[in-house]
């Protein structure tokens, strides 16, 4: 009764405009084509998401991956692969930070890594039967996986990954419940966007097949896990000595980005005495975590 559960809106990349088209299944048939456009459009769909779901009364959203998952996973893959050129690439960083730092909902106040390996994953990927996804290969999850790996679960001793983990302060650390104080870490790292430097990440293992509508004690464990994130994430949030140069320049953002009807800027400011719609991100923001 506590979260609220906001899926990724893949409803929305199937059905674009009046001619309805799908371009989740236009980026698996022609990635070299698409591969900008789509996560582009993902980009604004999860803009849209988050600015949907985040008047609800329940303290807890818990969404089905952030825009951050989008750029260190899947932006490079599909640029690895060579389905994003430089050009787009250059693009596509050019209007993602500056959006983000003026858009303080978009930023997690922590991560929840449901891990399994990548047979795991194609295997139930296959169950779930998504039309789009029949062509999806093991390879491609592979590399997936790996850059899951580097980004919320390096080495820890300062290895390959593109980003690193470090334990907790001594003083948050001590206030980690029993059950997840092994599986909670601190990410950072020069190649982190600043807004996330120093967020948590829960570290799940998602490998064995449970049916959590059969096995209530599984389901149970799993649930008393993220409620004691939670509650480490909240205290941690709410610690005056906690707030960093970070969250004090999301107070100003100084973007302006269209809507219909004009222009809108994330504090609500109207740029102009005209028509444009206005929004007003200067409310209570609920916690928000992101898988």
């Amino acid at each position: 009764d506590l979260v609220e559960i906001v899926p990724e809106p893949v409803a929305k990349w199937q059905d674009i405009g009046p001619d309805h088209f799908n371009i989740l299944d236009a980026f698996y048939a022609e990635p070299h084509r698409y591969a900008y456009t789509f996560q582009n459009y993902v980009f604004v769909t999860r803009v849209m998401q988050e600015r949907e779901s985040s008047g609800g009364i329940k303290p807890l959203r818990l969404m089905e991956r952030s825009v951050f998952s989008d750029r260190m996973v899947f932006v490079r893959a599909v640029h690895e692969a060579n389905w994003m050129n430089e050009m787009e690439i250059s693009i596509y960083d050019s209007w993602f930070d500056p959006v983000v730092s003026s858009l303080p909902g978009l930023i997690p106040d922590g991560f929840i890594y449901l891990r399994a390996s990548p047979d795991t994953c194609h295997k139930r990927m296959m169950l779930r039967k998504r039309a789009e996804e029949g062509g999806v290969t093991l390879d491609y999850l592979q590399g997936l996986h790996e850059k899951h790996e580097s980004w919320l679960l390096p080495s820890k001793g300062g290895g390959t990954g593109v980003l690193s983990v470090s334990q907790l302060p001594t003083h948050l650390e001590g206030s980690l419940p029993p059950a997840i104080r092994d599986r909670v870490f601190y990410l950072e790292g020069d190649h982190m966007h600043s807004s996330i430097q120093k967020v948590p990440a829960l570290v799940l293992d998602c490998e064995p097949d449970i049916d959590f509508n059969k096995d209530i004690e599984a389901k149970r464990q799993y649930a008393q896990q993220v409620a004691e994130f939670f509650q480490f994430v909240k205290k941690k949030k709410e610690a005056p000595s906690e707030q960093t140069s970070t969250d004090k320049n999301r107070i100003n953002p100084q973007i302006m980005l269209p809507h219909k009807g004009g222009l809108w800027v994330p504090d609500g400011r109207n740029p102009f005495s005209g028509s444009a719609m206005n929004l007003n991100f200067r409310r209570a923001m609920s916690s928000y975590l992101s898988t």
